[in-house]
């Protein structure tokens, strides 16, 4: 082993294990285990607001690419750290002084896609020492990636497979602290992380992993025929009903999901059969045909998918969930649409480089947009609940103050504009009890100590014309704590 291999494997260690760590303590501390609060064990709060994307995705772009070691390779990571850290800045400041401890769990998911479609350019580059990369060399690099991925994650199902068994061999013994201490987030995560890294590594090495690569390819590749049978018979299924059937679809409250997975996968399914559109996996012209049937029921698809959507909007309006299934349902449909013209302009499948190309980069830009105040989640959420609320869509009593004291800085503004419109000296109410004191407006009953530090917010409608009393104020298990914020769960 060279200087160079030795100081790679070290790095790829170190990055493993300080991922592992950092994970690890963040899936202890937002865990909640009962067992924590038993022992009074509290953590920093700084801790809730760990970058994930940044601990998450910049040591797998190190581990996938860590064979074009050198100074371009740094460079490419610092340039990813520092956009990460920029648009986690940005959540960071979306949530403002709110009490929730903001989720990140949306935003990982949408950078994450993004950047695994973007990255494999970026390593070509390094390869190459060139900005113009054929889209054949950038495909085939995806490819390797994912399989990459694909292979530690066979490795990781094995390796716990086998330490769970062992787990449980010693609680058969009599040390049933041994698996207690296995399955400990600040344990699982390193080992975990430590082996999907060292699992990469070994892979990279190995000249048969573009071979296995292909191979899998072409074996996806002949499922899309089938696929596509299934969505035509689906879709005739669907229609020839007529509205009973899409009200059954619609009534499943998963149909927007369901119909992502099947744009998904025809995706997908279609990449593997035509891979840089040089040549297709299918000699048979007639199977061919049968398979790019597929790719024009994608625009059926997304009109489906947005119609159900706007149906939950329309009832309930905007949340961040809605948002985010938004932003993966005109994603897909944009590769569905695009796909489906361009072989109805009988372009397929020679266009389908330029497509993917353009249509990553559209993701790109929606997910920057997306941790901008243009697009985000958070704003946009607000300011339609708000919207709602004022144009008299929803009952003041039935809105969820809670839900929006939930999204942020925008939230707490727009409650707090809420507050600002009424005359607080006829409004407020404040009723001293049990050494506390309870303070009503409109939208929330502030609790407070007598010396007048704050106990907790209780978020919901409370008319200024009613008699408050301590009664009046919703108590445990109707409500869940969440830090010092005292809030209904959000059902809709």
């Amino acid at each position: 082993m060279n200087r160079t291999d030795r100081n790679r494997y070290i790095c790829v260690a170190v990055t493993a294990l300080i991922q592992g760590i950092f994970l690890g303590i963040y899936a202890l501390v937002t865990s909640g285990l009962p067992a924590l609060a038993q022992l009074k064990i509290s953590f920093p709060r700084f801790l809730s607001f760990m970058p994930l994307t940044v601990i998450f995705l910049v040591p797998f772009v190190f581990w996938l690419s860590q064979e074009h070691w050198g100074r371009r390779l740094w460079n490419l990571l610092g340039g990813l750290t520092a956009v990460l850290l920029a648009l986690w800045a940005y959540r960071l400041w979306s949530y403002g002084e709110a009490d929730v401890v903001p989720s990140q769990k949306s935003d990982l998911v949408r950078i994450s896609m993004a950047v695994f479609l973007i990255i494999p350019y970026f390593q070509c580059r390094i390869a190459s020492w060139s900005w113009k990369i054929p889209y054949s060399e950038i495909f085939f690099q995806l490819c390797r990636n994912l399989f990459l991925l694909f292979q530690a994650s066979i490795v990781i199902a094995v390796f716990w497979g086998l330490l769970i068994t062992a787990g449980l061999l010693f609680d058969i013994v009599g040390l049933h602290l041994v698996p207690l201490i296995i399955i400990t987030p600040v344990c699982a995560v390193p080992l975990t992380s430590i082996i999907i890294a060292v699992s990469i590594s070994v892979a990279i090495k190995h000249p048969g992993i573009d071979s296995l690569g292909r191979w899998l390819l072409s074996v996806l590749a002949w499922l899309l025929p089938f696929f596509s049978l299934l969505s035509l018979a689906f879709l005739a299924c669907l229609f020839w009903e007529g509205t009973s059937s899409l009200n059954a679809l619609w009534n499943t409250g998963q149909a927007s999901t369901l119909m992502l997975m099947l744009q998904a996968g025809t995706i997908i399914l279609a990449n593997a059969a035509w891979l840089d559109g040089s040549k297709s996996a299918f000699r048979t012209r007639s199977i061919d045909i049968l398979a790019q049937v597929s790719l024009l029921c994608l625009p059926v698809y997304t009109v489906l998918c947005l119609y159900s959507l706007n149906l939950r909007i329309s009832q309930y309006g905007l949340t961040t969930d809605r948002v985010q299934a938004g932003f993966l349902a005109i994603t897909t449909g944009i590769w569905g649409v695009a796909y489906a013209g361009t072989v109805i302009a009988r372009n397929w499948p020679v266009s389908i480089g330029r497509v993917n190309i353009a249509c990553v980069l559209f993701m790109a830009a929606i997910v920057l947009l997306m941790n901008s105040p243009v697009l985000d989640p958070l704003r946009l959420s607000a300011d339609d609940q708000i919207s709602r609320l004022k144009a008299g869509k929803v009952a003041p009593e039935d809105f969820d103050y809670a839900y929006l004291s939930s999204l942020g800085r925008y939230g707490k503004n727009s409650i707090d504009d809420l507050n600002s419109q009424k005359n607080p000296g006829k409004i407020q109410t404040e009723i001293h009890h049990d050494n506390m004191i309870f303070t009503f407006t409109p939208t929330r009953v502030i609790i407070q100590s007598q010396d007048k530090s704050l106990i907790g917010i209780i978020y919901g409608y409370f008319p200024p014309s009613e008699s408050h009393s301590v009664k009046t104020v919703p108590t445990l298990p109707d409500y869940e704590i969440d830090g010092d914020l005292y809030r209904p769960e959000y059902l809709r």
